[in-house]
């Protein structure tokens, strides 16, 4: 009988070793399938659409807000060429810049805690080499979006598909954001 119990713990032992390894593969797999997340664009317009759609009324509430974030008139902060001028009071909850002040977004401003939203507008292919670094937002303590805005035809030759348009902007962004941001694109081009 004792042998039967030292031949039954390494099974034990063995069966624990692979829960652990099991368990630890799916914590790996856990956490880079959320800086994939991270960095995943998302269609402004059709991210919207599926929020306000979702029997979850916090997914709603919260695809409200963005709708509103977005198309309402906000205590919005303006960086064209290096330079800032505020609308709506001093304390804006969006920042709205272009593609050349995007190292600006990198200083440590008290302006920038209470932001919700960065909107950057992409105004020409050749703005498409300029870099967004995830990690170097550290002043935006309040961060849900970054929402870029294309003025220009991004992909004429695919008539603006999805998978065009992602492929082209993926590589604005560099360092690992932390997860709870949403990155958002929408291809308008003014008439």
């Amino acid at each position: 009988m004792k042998n039967l119990n030292t031949s039954r713990q390494p099974r034990a032992e063995r069966a624990y070793g692979l829960s652990g390894a099991a368990w630890l593969l799916g914590f790996i797999l856990l956490l880079l399938t959320a800086d994939l997340h991270a960095q995943t664009l998302l269609q402004l317009d059709r991210q919207i659409a599926t929020m306000l759609a979702s029997p979850n009324t916090a997914i709603v509430d919260e695809g409200q807000h963005l709708q509103s974030l977005v198309a309402d008139l906000h205590p919005t902060l303006y960086i064209t060429k290096g330079e800032f001028s505020y609308y709506g009071g001093d304390y804006p909850i969006r920042v709205e810049c272009d593609a050349a002040s995007i190292s600006n977004l990198y200083q440590p401003l008290p302006a920038y805690s209470g932001v919700e939203l960065i909107i950057i507008k992409v105004t020409s292919p050749a703005e498409l080499g300029a870099q967004v670094d995830l990690t170097r937002l550290t002043a935006f303590t309040q961060l849900k979006y970054i929402y870029f805005l294309c003025t220009f035809d991004v992909c004429p030759e695919f008539n603006q598909s999805r998978t065009c348009v992602e492929n082209r902007l993926s590589p604005m962004l560099s360092g690992q954001g932390d997860g709870v941001m949403m990155i958002l694109y929408k291809v308008s081009i003014p008439s």
